[in-house]
């Protein structure tokens, strides 16, 4: 019987990349754990991400959903709990931002793409888009063992204590100082590997 691969999936930030330092970092991580490694391009409307990531864990079989992780940070880890809910997926975050529609409302018009020189433009209507799909499906895991929260607690953006709150009864880890982009994620990896391991092992036990 062939051994199913697992599978890492990173989801970026609000106007960031693929090629983020932390999507380059998990993908490191990945390929040294003999990991595959997906990290979609999400700067799009948040229907047509919604629609993006529905389609990519619909073509990955069951067996595998059990071996995914999808790991999201900040707009990414919205993202990231919603479609863990939805396919029971584990996931991990990085100072995830739950109530996105607050802050993309403020960010409308032509916008940058961190470090990439890329232009894309923030519409009025992607706050309302996402205000809809945490009503569909909230950000949050229907088994809280299934989410590891990385918070830093000087982050600069968003209020730490929000997530905290909302993410109680799931595990965490504060970066004590750290700030959003969480300059210190690297060194978290070790344990996210660990997370994502026995919680595969779980669901594997289970099926």
């Amino acid at each position: 019987m062939t051994e199913v691969k697992p599978l890492a999936v990173y989801l970026h930030g609000f106007l960031s990349s693929p090629g983020s330092a932390k999507g380059r970092e998990l993908h490191e991580e990945a390929v040294s754990s003999g990991w595959d490694f997906l990290a979609p391009d999400l700067n799009l409307s948040p229907r047509e991400v919604d629609r993006l990531l529905i389609g990519l864990m619909d073509s990955v079989p069951e067996e595998r959903r059990r071996r995914t992780l999808v790991l999201g940070s900040s707009l990414g880890g919205f993202y990231a709990l919603r479609l863990a809910r939805r396919f029971a997926l584990t996931a991990a975050t990085v100072n995830p931002c739950l109530n996105p529609w607050e802050f993309v409302a403020g960010q409308t018009g032509e916008r940058e793409v961190y470090g990439t020189g890329r232009k894309v433009f923030v519409r009025e209507t992607f706050a309302d888009e996402l205000l809809a799909l945490s009503r569909e499906v909230p950000p949050i895991p229907r088994d809280p063992a299934d989410a590891l929260t990385l918070l830093s607690t000087a982050d600069e953006v968003l209020d730490y204590r929000l997530a905290r709150k909302a993410l109680s009864q799931s595990p965490a880890i504060l970066s004590v100082g750290d700030d959003h982009r969480m300059q210190r994620f690297a060194r978290y990896l070790p344990a996210v590997r660990a997370f994502f391991e026995r919680r595969m092992a779980a669901k594997v036990r289970a099926q």
